[in-house]
């Protein structure tokens, strides 16, 4: 029995991380400052007027202190501000009912006012309020009355709301806003609701909440809520809440003096939330985390798990982000009485950009884990380096893995990579790869190898060598072990017709090298030469087609052998209706003389294929398709291919597909698909959903039928049902008929309890840990839970496939 509970303190974590997203950086993510030079322009009605200090309109618009306007004061029934970002082009415009600028002696804004329907547009972002003041030269729009953020289709509304268009420090008083799905991009699934007394924030980098209470209840009297005294938001890195009280009916349950959620660490570290319940390899444990560090750039946390039967495990979780340097650290311990052994994994990772280099360090350490092999080690390692530019690119990585089950084996790679461009036609690709391999004895290579390409008016052309230096134990007693590709240098040269102004279309290519292929010592020269004509198609009548196409490539070698290959394709195709054809394939490649690399060889076939495609009928559709091999005279045809789907309702699909051994006389495998939706959506031609609804009734059988054994080698089985508007029935199946035993079997049963979901789960699992139980699942409906309901042994999918005939 395995019961978990998950505290709804995740509400805030993400309601108040996308409202930063939203709010910080999609409003006010760019600085804007104030222009200096234009004022406004007096028209009858409507007018605009844009200040902009490199703006070269008329200078008689301008109202600067004068004889007839000595207060270089400017007003209008109606008016819009525009002033220009530091960006060119980019411009945010304040449109008001009534607008009054004040400018200084040298005809400068100082200051606008504005009111009656205020609006602020910058990019996606649209500001309203009943006033406004802006400050030209401190900088600042101050918002009053009704205001109201819209970020794309996310609205968010306040009394009031400061923007420093310098700093890009903001301020909002008295929040209200409903954060939706479409806004939150997958982390949510349900609105989410939010007050708080002020918000405040500096770009999309920090948001802090006074006074905040979230709920994704929508209820006058929700079933449970979040009120904390104050939450700062790291962008993309964490949440931090101070005295978080959680309510739930409107009463008071208890409350936590801080609490820190990694966000980062939400989806890949399951015991941030404290977890409760009881397993056949862990026994009743409790599962926890709490946070002892949490600041702008680090984030730690101490573990704590009690299992009955493995023990007490404790551990260190450490997370840091400062400038271009991102990182974090975990070391966990245990020890297992089950295997008497001491259990300590550890994992460490860091990302720093230098410049325009990025270093990447990454290292896994396990010493007798139960979850990965008990009474074994593993430790890997890798280091990456990386420079980039326009014109040439730079790349180091090397790799560590250390294993020690029953035997110790470890491997070692390491690649430098680099490529540049020289000039505009030309290019340099150099490389050196490291490979060691030791378990009773060390098997190392290195290769080295680089190509120089050009392009050119007529043609393109390379030149290329590449060595391979064994450097195995055996190698220095002439008994190397590493195969491969030596070129000792090689020339090629590409074109074709059109460039080379030749009437025929041919594709062209030729090539001279030395190569050696080892761990043969031996080294040939070899010359290479290929022509090909593009596959051309011609009408032959209105529903006849012909598709043509040869080759020729010839080899020849310095120990005077030589080989060459034709080869053809001729596709006459017939149209059957608007979607339907029948076409058939000919294809034939002769090969003669002889090749002394075994990567020259070239197979010899002449085969013919017929396939048939009616697909015109939305209810019925077949396919036929077989072949004939006039190389095999012993067993010359192929299978003929049956593939038949049955749509006679629009919830309903029914699949089939076999093969007929034309030489043995006999049938081979029966695959059988089924498929029903109902209620809300169609099978709609094999999809899962019908324009995008969701299904009230999901049936998916697989069947796979030997005919040869004449029994039921496999089947599945998935379901997904709503029963009524509250309950919720899944479950999947999987039979194995050689071994007549079910490889897996699961069932769920979910209650919808308005905001929140519960779920009772059966799953008898098999694999290399053979999984048994019940799990209790209780969650909030607005956030996506990973389940692992559905998810077989080694995280697969566990659907109705059971493979296809061809």
């Amino acid at each position: 029995m395995k019961c978990e509970i998950f505290i709804p303190v995740i509400i805030a974590t993400f309601s108040l991380a996308v409202f930063a997203h939203s709010a910080a950086t999609n409003g006010l993510e760019d600085r804007a400052t104030a222009i200096h030079e234009r004022t406004l322009e007096e028209q009858p009605g409507p007018n605009t007027a844009i200040l902009n200090q490199k703006s070269n309109s008329d200078p008689s618009l301008d109202k600067t202190p004068s004889p007839q306007n000595p207060e270089g004061l400017a007003a209008s029934d109606k008016a819009s501000q525009v002033w220009n970002a530091d960006t060119p082009a980019e411009y945010a415009e304040i449109q008001a009912g009534f607008a009054r600028t004040v400018f200084d002696d040298e005809g400068k804004p100082l200051m606008t006012s504005a009111e009656g329907n205020v609006q602020l547009r910058y990019k996606d972002v649209l500001v309203t309020a009943a006033e406004a003041v802006v400050d030209w030269k401190a900088k600042t729009a101050d918002f009053h009355k009704d205001v109201v953020f819209r970020i794309h289709s996310q609205e968010i509304r306040g009394s009031s709301l400061r923007v420093n268009l310098d700093t890009r420090e903001w301020q909002a008083e008295s929040l209200r806003t409903s954060i939706t799905p479409e806004v939150a991009k997958g982390y949510l699934l349900a609105p989410v609701f939010a007050e708080s007394s002020s918000v405040f924030g500096t770009g999309s980098n920090y948001m802090g909440l006074r006074d905040a209470k979230v709920t994704t209840c929508d209820l006058p009297i929700p079933h449970y809520e979040l009120v904390s005294q104050s939450v700062a938001i790291y962008a993309n890195d964490k949440a931090v809440f101070r005295n978080v009280a959680i309510y739930a009916l409107g009463r008071h349950i208890f409350t936590l003096p801080q609490l820190t959620v990694p966000l980062r660490e939400m989806q890949r570290n399951p015991n941030i939330i404290p977890r409760v319940g009881q397993n056949q390899e862990e026994g009743l444990f409790i599962k926890t985390s709490y946070s002892y560090l949490a600041t702008r750039s680090s984030t730690g946390s101490v573990l704590l798990d009690l299992m009955s039967r493995k023990g007490i495990g404790k551990g260190l979780q450490q997370s840091w982000q400062r400038g271009n340097t991102l990182g974090s650290l975990l070391v966990y311990h245990v020890y297992d009485r089950t295997i008497k052994e001491n259990t300590l994994t550890g994992k460490f990772s860091h990302t720093q950009t230098l410049g325009s280099t990025r270093l990447n360090l990454t290292s896994d350490f396990r010493s007798n884990s139960y979850l990965y092999a008990p009474q074994s080690s593993s430790f890997a390692n890798q280091l990456s380096l990386s420079r980039e530019s326009s014109k040439l690119s730079t790349t180091l990585l090397i790799s560590q893995n250390v294993n020690n089950a029953y035997v110790r084996t470890s491997r070692l790679t390491a690649t430098l990579a680099h490529r540049q461009s020289i000039g505009q036609s030309s290019s340099l690709n150099a490389s050196i790869d490291y490979t060691a391999y030791t378990f009773d004895q060390t098997r190392a290579r290195i290769t080295p190898q680089a190509t120089f390409e050009q392009k050119t008016k007529h043609f393109d052309w390379n030149l290329s060598v590449q060595r391979v230096k064994d450097l195995s134990d055996e190698a220095f007693i002439g008994q190397g072990v590493f195969g491969g590709i030596e070129k000792l240098h090689e020339i090629g040269f590409v074109s074709d017709s059109n460039r080379l102004g030749i009437g025929v279309p041919l594709d062209l290519k030729l090539t001279y090298g030395n190569y050696s292929e080892l761990p043969s010592p031996i080294g040939l020269g070899r010359a290479y030469f290929e022509a090909t004509t593009p596959v051309r198609r011609y009408s032959l009548s209105n529903t006849w087609t012909l598709d043509t196409g040869v080759g020729f490539r010839q080899y020849v070698y310095t120990d005077s052998t030589a080989q060459y290959c034709l080869d053809a394709i001729a596709n006459i195709s017939k149209r059957l209706g608007p979607t339907s054809s029948m076409d058939f394939v000919y294809r034939r490649q002769q090969v003669s003389g002889f090749a002394p690399f075994r990567f020259d060889y070239m197979p010899r076939y002449n085969i013919a294929n017929l396939n048939i495609n009616y697909r015109d009928n939305q209810r019925f559709r077949f396919s036929i398709l077989t072949g004939y091999n006039f190389n095999q005279p012993d067993s010359p045809w192929q299978d003929i291919t049956l593939r038949l789907a049955f749509q006679p309702t629009r919830s309903v699909l029914l699949y089939t597909a076999t093969g007929y051994d034309l030489n043995r006389s006999q049938w081979r495998t029966l695959i059988n698909q089924l498929r029903i939706r109902a209620g809300g959506c169609g099978s709609d031609s094999g999809s899962d959903t019908a324009a995008g609804q969701d299904c009230a009734f999901k049936l998916d059988i697989g069947t796979r039928y030997d005919t040869q054994l004449s029994r039921l080698a496999m089947a599945r089985s998935v379901l997904d049902a709503r029963i009524g508007r509250l309950w919720r029935l899944q479950a999947n199946a999987g039979y194995n008929g050689f071994t007549k035993e079910f490889d897996y079997t699961s069932v769920m049963v979910t209650r919808d309890l308005h905001c929140w979901e519960a779920s009772v789960a059966f799953v008898n699992r098999g694999g290399f840990y053979r999984s048994r139980g019940i799990t209790f699942t209780l969650h909030i409906k607005a956030f996506p839970l990973f389940q692992d309901f559905g998810v077989g042994a080694f995280g697969q999918t566990l659907d109705t496939s059971v493979g296809e005939i061809y």
